[in-house]
């Protein structure tokens, strides 16, 4: 492989060097639309050797190209966005009296709300309808009317809405960045009096048809004896279903290695493809035969597409066989890189921010790691025996697909499944299983006897599957948790992963230095992969205290006896940062549990803690403040939901408002300290308090 002999890889790169550019360092509504043409010029006058350059220049002409398509990079990300434009409604949520609101995606239903995301159509300021443009995320109270809402309705409502707030705790997961990529940037809790459905025209839509189907097909799927568990597994698997799998066997998935076969995407569309491609191979023999398969075997991926409502996940392996398609039946010359760079090339030109994606980034971190080193691996070892030759076949495309999408599952999930390739030889026939069964239960439904025939059968191997991986997810040795990796160790690891590959496909000694430079690297990096500042952090939670101090791996945690007894509570405000700062052990002590620690570092005797020079006071409403150490605080915190006697303060002293401290009580405290122009910190609105020692 060199790498000249792909531009549709290097005008990819360049687009992917653009998006990067345009979304970490760029500014927004910088207009490089003028630096196009004259680059274009350059580009043109630097092609033949007779006008600018001599021959021997001729690469100034290829940077000058993939400067333009950087350049484009960078204006397809900006422009993609609603908030740089006028007519975005986030410039006049304030004075907005009522917006005019479209469902976009099926409803998903919560626990107690119905969540929506929707496009905005108009508003109305001062009585006067305005049109305008953006989505926003909506929940709604949940009752038998938002129940029934589905995808294209529109709903008006009679208030403005709020900005998605940043993480409020260290290293929680980033919810408004990871919707700002979807140009979400507002959302609004609504209670039934506070909107209504309004009748409209249904206009044509192919989404709204492909989930209409959908729908159709998941009712047949009930009605052929799949119910339950066995259910939520097939609507994944066949339809692309998910919102029905329950969060234990979700969980199996997860630990087991399975969850790639729970949503369409390219197991599922690869296996239609081998299946249509057998199927059809007598047409390789006639003439326009290859085209012919081509067509056919097209239009029922991405009719299979249609029938799983379109998502995203679906929509790009459907493209990304599309390209593979063309270039295996019309032109044998054509290198599966080349069709793999131009369909992603094609889905970020209409989607830029799908390079953030992580479903993107791990299907083509799959694909591309089997298709370099599934032979490699296969060729260590030919076993003659037929049925080991096909297993062993798998187990290297298994291995292959786990390297290359090892870095973003360790870097995004922090586990490791261990059993992955028991776990693949089990899920990958089943799926075929599965898939075959399953299409042959909606294709003969209008017979009835034959289709329930081929329900019990399939909900036979649906109910033997979640069997399995259940029981390979509870193995204690299955899964390694609890693995962190910082940037930089993972760009590392990637790196080397990806250096590796290629030394594999072009064996060039020089190679075999940068990937030794890239394991000293890492060695290194290992030294300093975890945050290793002590520190004390009251964490950011409405109903619970979580006061921790983190010190060479260890955390001493005060909390609540609803914490005490369950720390699970509170993973998500606090398993992120703690797993940064890779905690081997935790103590656990409750509120008001006296003497509890004492070292040169710090020392916790509550309602006092000392970090280093700095003393923190908790104060209690319960019990009276005596001692030396009673008015030489730096900071006194209010973690108790009680009523309070304001504590004075000079100049050098901070006050601390936890979040379960309620408005009624936190209001006066906060405005005393404001009149008093003494120094304070709300948790409520500013996030968690943390400080170094």
């Amino acid at each position: 492989m060199r790498f000249r002999e792909y531009p549709i890889l290097k005008l990819l790169l360049s687009i992917v060097i653009g998006i990067i550019v345009a979304r970490y360092i760029a500014t927004d509504n910088i207009s490089y639309y003028w630096i196009i043409p004259i680059l274009l010029i350059l580009a043109f006058l630097a092609w033949p050797r007779k006008y600018l350059f001599p021959y021997r220049f001729r690469y100034l002409s290829g940077m000058y190209v993939y400067a333009v398509f950087v350049i484009f990079g960078i204006i397809l990300y900006q422009s993609g966005f609603h908030k740089n434009k006028e007519l975005y409604f986030g410039n006049f949520n304030n004075k907005v009296q009522q917006y005019h609101i479209k469902i976009i995606e099926p409803p998903q239903e919560k626990e107690r709300s119905v969540k929506l995301f929707v496009k905005v159509l108009s508003c109305k300021i001062n009585g006067q309808s305005k049109e305008c443009i953006g989505k926003a995320l909506i929940y709604l109270q949940k009752d038998s009317t938002s129940k029934n809402l589905s995808f294209g309705d529109n709903i008006i409502f009679f208030r403005p809405m709020q900005e998605i707030a940043p993480p409020s705790n260290p290293d929680q997961f980033d919810y408004r960045s990871y919707l700002s990529l979807k140009d979400i940037h507002y959302q609004a809790y609504l209670r039934d009096d506070q909107w209504r459905k309004i009748p409209m025209k249904p206009s044509f839509s192919i989404i709204h048809i492909a989930l209409n189907i959908r729908s159709d097909l998941l009712n047949t799927l009930r009605k052929n004896n799949i119910q339950g568990d066995e259910l939520s597994v097939a609507a994944g698997m066949l339809l692309g279903v998910r919102d029905i799998l329950s969060p234990e066997l979700h969980q199996a998935y997860a630990g087991a290695g399975a969850m790639h076969i729970l949503c369409v995407s390219g197991l599922h569309v690869g296996i239609i493809f081998l299946i249509l491609n057998w199927l059809l191979s007598f047409l390789n023999y006639r003439n326009n035969g290859k085209l012919i398969k081509a067509i056919i075997i097209m239009a029922a991926i991405w009719f299979y597409a249609l029938l799983t409502g379109l998502s995203p996940s679906v929509v790009r392996a459907a493209t990304m066989f599309s390209f593979i398609i063309v270039g295996q039946n019309l032109n044998r010359h054509v290198n599966i890189f080349s069709s793999l760079s131009a369909s992603a090339f094609v889905l970020l030109i209409v989607n830029p921010t799908l390079l953030f994606d992580l479903g993107f980034q791990l299907s083509y971190s799959a694909v591309v790691a089997i298709v370099i080193l599934q032979k490699p691996i296969a060729n260590l070892w030919v076993p003659n025996n037929k049925l080991l030759y096909h297993a062993w076949q798998l187990v290297a495309v298994s291995i292959a697909a786990q390297i290359g999408t090892a870095p973003l599952s360790l870097f995004y999930f922090h586990q490791f499944p261990n059993l992955f390739i028991i776990t693949n030889l089990i899920v990958i026939p089943a799926a075929y299983i599965i898939i075959n069964l399953g299409l042959l239960v909606l294709l003969f439904s209008f017979i009835p006897p034959i289709s329930a025939f081929l329900g019990k059968m399939l909900s036979y191997v649906l109910y033997s599957l979640n069997f399995m991986i259940t029981s390979i997810e509870q193995l204690e040795f299955a899964v390694i948790r609890d693995i962190f990796l910082s940037p930089l160790m993972f760009i590392l690891i990637a790196s080397l992963i990806l250096f590796s590959s290629i030394w594999l496909l072009q064996k060039k000694r020089k190679l075999i230095f940068v990937n030794i430079a890239l394991i000293i690297g890492i060695l290194m990096a290992s030294i300093f992969n975890y945050d290793s500042q002590n520190e004390l952090i009251i964490y950011q939670s409405n109903k619970n205290t979580y006061i921790a101090l983190y010190s060479d791996r260890q955390a001493w945690i005060i909390c609540d006896s609803d914490v005490y007894n369950d720390p699970s509570i509170m993973s998500f405000q606090v398993s992120a940062h703690e797993l940064s700062k890779g905690i081997r052990h935790r103590n656990y002590f409750l509120i008001d549990s006296g003497p509890i620690h004492q070292s040169d570092l710090f020392y916790i005797n509550y309602p006092f803690i000392k970090c280093g020079n700095k003393l923190i006071k908790f104060s209690n409403p319960n019990s009276a403040e005596e001692g030396d150490l009673a008015n030489s605080f730096n900071y006194i915190v209010y973690n108790n939901p009680k009523q309070y006697s304001i504590s004075a303060l000079d100049s050098s002293q901070t006050a601390i408002i936890c979040s379960n401290i309620p408005p009624w009580v936190s209001k006066p405290i906060l405005q005393e300290y404001d009149s008093l122009n003494l120094s304070f910190y709300s948790i409520k609105e500013n996030g968690a308090w943390r400080i170094g020692f």
